[in-house]
Protein backbone atom coordinates (compact mmCIF):
# COMPACT_ATOMS: atom_id res chain seq x y z
CA UNK A 1 0.00 0.00 0.00
CA UNK A 2 2.99 2.35 0.85
CA UNK A 3 4.43 2.28 -2.55
CA UNK A 4 1.15 2.03 -4.27
CA UNK A 5 0.71 5.55 -2.65
CA UNK A 6 3.92 6.96 -3.47
CA UNK A 7 3.32 5.91 -7.10
CA UNK A 8 -0.19 7.31 -7.41
CA UNK A 9 1.58 10.62 -5.78
CA UNK A 10 4.12 10.78 -7.90
CA UNK A 11 1.37 10.34 -11.44
CA UNK A 12 -0.85 12.65 -9.66
CA UNK A 13 1.68 16.12 -10.86
CA UNK A 14 1.60 15.64 -14.01
CA UNK A 15 -2.30 15.28 -14.11
CA UNK A 16 -2.04 19.13 -13.48
CA UNK A 17 -2.05 19.78 -16.79
CA UNK A 18 -4.92 17.95 -17.62
CA UNK A 19 -7.31 20.80 -15.73
CA UNK A 20 -6.70 18.85 -12.73
CA UNK A 21 -8.78 16.48 -12.46
CA UNK A 22 -6.82 13.81 -12.71
CA UNK A 23 -4.11 15.23 -9.77
CA UNK A 24 -7.01 15.55 -7.87
CA UNK A 25 -8.60 12.19 -8.19
CA UNK A 26 -5.13 10.47 -7.85
CA UNK A 27 -3.63 12.79 -4.82
CA UNK A 28 -6.82 12.20 -3.12
CA UNK A 29 -6.31 8.87 -3.81
CA UNK A 30 -2.44 8.31 -2.73
CA UNK A 31 -3.47 10.31 0.65
CA UNK A 32 -5.98 7.95 1.70
CA UNK A 33 -3.67 4.93 0.74
CA UNK A 34 -0.79 6.70 2.63
CA UNK A 35 -2.19 7.45 5.71
CA UNK A 36 -4.13 3.91 5.74
CA UNK A 37 -0.48 2.24 5.20
CA UNK A 38 0.81 4.61 7.75
CA UNK A 39 -1.82 3.04 10.05
CA UNK A 40 -0.95 -0.70 9.76
CA UNK A 41 2.71 0.38 10.25
CA UNK A 42 2.28 1.80 13.71
CA UNK A 43 -0.22 -0.79 14.46
CA UNK A 44 2.66 -3.83 13.62
CA UNK A 45 4.64 -1.47 16.02
CA UNK A 46 7.70 -1.09 13.08
CA UNK A 47 7.34 -4.91 12.38
CA UNK A 48 6.27 -3.99 8.75
CA UNK A 49 8.59 -1.29 6.56
CA UNK A 50 7.69 1.30 4.21
CA UNK A 51 7.30 4.05 6.47
CA UNK A 52 9.04 6.60 4.62
CA UNK A 53 7.48 5.41 1.64
CA UNK A 54 3.82 5.80 2.65
CA UNK A 55 4.96 9.43 4.44
CA UNK A 56 6.02 10.14 1.11
CA UNK A 57 2.84 8.83 -0.39
CA UNK A 58 0.70 10.76 1.34
CA UNK A 59 2.47 14.46 0.92
CA UNK A 60 3.04 14.09 -2.70
CA UNK A 61 -0.58 13.46 -3.23
CA UNK A 62 -1.59 15.90 -1.20
CA UNK A 63 0.91 17.99 -2.78
CA UNK A 64 -0.48 17.64 -6.11
CA UNK A 65 -3.77 17.55 -4.85
CA UNK A 66 -3.64 20.79 -4.10
CA UNK A 67 -1.98 22.05 -6.82
CA UNK A 68 -4.19 20.53 -8.97
CA UNK A 69 -7.38 22.29 -7.27
CA UNK A 70 -5.76 25.33 -7.54
CA UNK A 71 -5.35 25.05 -11.23
CA UNK A 72 -8.55 23.60 -12.01
CA UNK A 73 -10.10 26.33 -10.13
CA UNK A 74 -7.74 29.07 -12.34
CA UNK A 75 -9.11 27.38 -15.40
CA UNK A 76 -12.82 27.60 -14.66
CA UNK A 77 -12.49 30.92 -13.54
CA UNK A 78 -10.76 31.88 -16.74
CA UNK A 79 -13.39 30.25 -18.57
CA UNK A 80 -16.29 31.42 -16.67
CA UNK A 81 -14.78 35.29 -17.32
CA UNK A 82 -14.44 35.06 -20.91
CA UNK A 83 -18.00 33.84 -21.48
CA UNK A 84 -19.54 36.67 -19.38
CA UNK A 85 -17.14 38.91 -21.41
CA UNK A 86 -18.19 37.79 -24.49
CA UNK A 87 -21.76 37.65 -23.36
CA UNK A 88 -21.29 41.38 -22.42
CA UNK A 89 -19.70 42.80 -25.93
CA UNK A 90 -22.67 41.53 -27.60
CA UNK A 91 -20.53 38.22 -29.06
CA UNK A 92 -17.56 37.87 -31.02
CA UNK A 93 -16.37 41.33 -32.86
CA UNK A 94 -15.35 40.66 -36.01
CA UNK A 95 -12.91 43.48 -38.01
CA UNK A 96 -14.16 45.39 -40.60
CA UNK A 97 -12.06 45.93 -43.67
Amino acid sequence: MAITSLVLGIVAFPGICCYGIPAVALGVTAVILGRMALGKIRAAGGAVGGHGLAQAGWICGLVAAILGGIYGLVVLAGLLFSIVASMNSGGFVSPTP
